[in-house]
């Protein structure tokens, strides 16, 4: 990081957070295809060899792959055994509070007027409920700093204050919260206000939103094409487009 500050490459630090998202959502063990670098993070060419460079990315066949990727964080078999066995509890607590009879239960159905077709919708809306539960639950400090919304957030934020020290942020932010539980999005609240301020008590500026144009670099290294003969086509003007709407 350190090395990337020295070298003025710190909109670097954003592509890699958004790479760490990336192999999170997908399961990839730190893998980072060349078409979702390029197209879904919406990385350029130097960008991605300054990560290179400091040892952050290590270039493979059709991508990169996240130095160390599976010492910091859980490996897709990891993760798919930790949700089976989070299944498996919640079926097993499901079961062992269901002591009345499938006859008893239709008959109560019956008598408050519930149909099959309403307990289904009830079903439906306690699973979704269930499903939303992690959101509302309180974690610590330290929880938040391993889940994917922090990595967004973190994202975010050096896109906004590319100049902001992050890790000496994080390091005050822990200091001070330590010890206190918020939900996620409480926690995600909390963490870019606290960037913000910081910022603006450092007298680090925002930095100015990049718009894309068909001609602007991003969009003709994306399509492998040269400034001096690039054209305003079709193509490249719905890539400028769409890259504009992802950051939006």
């Amino acid at each position: 990081m350190q090395e990337l500050a020295r070298s003025g490459r710190m909109d670097a630090v954003g592509v890699f957070c958004m790479a760490l998202t990336y192999c999170g959502d997908h399961l990839t063990d730190g893998f980072v295809p060349r078409r979702a670098m390029l197209y879904v993070i919406g990385a350029t060419g130097e960008q991605v060899n300054a990560l290179c460079d400091v040892g952050m990315l290590e270039a493979v066949d059709e991508g990169w792959l996240i130095h160390d990727y599976t010492e910091h964080n859980r490996t897709k078999e990891q993760v798919l055994h930790a949700r089976a066995d989070a299944k498996e509890r919640k079926s097993r607590s499901r079961g062992g509070h269901s002591s009345v009879t499938a006859v008893s239960r239709r008959d109560m159905r019956v008598t408050s007027g519930q149909t099959p077709e309403h307990q289904n919708t009830r079903t439906q809306k306690k699973e979704k409920e269930e499903n939303s539960s992690s959101f509302s639950k309180e974690i610590g400090v330290s929880d938040f700093e391993l889940v994917r919304e922090k990595a967004h957030a973190n994202a975010d934020i050096i896109r906004n204050y590319p100049k902001l020290d992050l890790s000496d942020a994080w390091n005050a932010f822990n200091s001070r919260h330590y010890g206190e539980t918020h939900t996620v999005n409480d926690w995600t609240r909390l963490w870019k206000g606290w960037c913000q301020r910081r910022a603006n008590m450092s007298g680090i500026p925002p930095s100015k939103r990049h718009i894309h144009t068909w001609k602007c670099t991003h969009v003709l290294e994306a399509l492998g094409r040269e400034e001096e003969t690039a054209q305003a086509d079709e193509k490249a003007c719905e890539l400028a487009d769409k890259l504009n709407k992802e950051k939006s």
